[in-house]
């Protein structure tokens, strides 16, 4: 541990590596605060371009149902199961999704939202009557990397908004 120490403290006193050190770090900041500013405007032009609608008649209890994901030229829709939950830490309270992926339909005259909602009650008897969501953009997006993640957070916040 003495060793440690000594070792420590010499590193410290070392002025020309400290330089170095610290030279590193301004320029992987600028780099990193670049790259964040870059990520939080994609976010904020993705997430203003998502619609997100009730299908059908919304339930009491909106804290676990489905949502249907559609982005640009698909003509499939994901269908998610969601369950929120409330976490408190330090006196806050957070809210956080869980999200399952149950089928992709393909979206045509017969297979309208509606529709696919009925055959989720049908077939899915855990939740006899679901909250269900549309959120559909009319752009394209890698739909793993970008549209589900900010769907998520997007529903998120339409329920927390509409619940109180």
């Amino acid at each position: 541990m003495d060793r440690l120490q000594f070792l420590y403290e010499r590193i410290v006193e070392d002025d020309e590596m400290m330089r170095e050190l610290e030279e590193i770090i301004l320029f992987a900041l600028q780099i990193m605060d670049k790259t964040i500013r870059n990520g939080t405007e994609i976010y904020e032009f993705v997430e203003d371009k998502l619609s997100i609608t009730p299908v059908g008649l919304i339930p009491l209890d909106i804290n676990e149902g489905y949502f249907f994901l559609c982005g640009g030229a698909y003509n499939e829709t994901r269908v998610y199961q969601y369950r929120l939950s409330i976490f408190e830490k330090h006196d806050e309270k957070y809210r956080s999704i869980r999200t399952e992926f149950i089928a992709p339909w393909q979206r045509n005259m017969v297979n309208t939202y509606e529709n696919i909602k009925s055959e989720l009650i049908r077939n899915k008897t855990e939740l006899p009557n679901p909250a269900v969501y549309s959120i559909e953009t009319n752009l394209s997006f890698p739909l793993e990397e970008t549209l589900l993640p900010i769907a998520k957070r997007s529903l998120v916040k339409y329920i927390t908004l509409n619940a109180a």
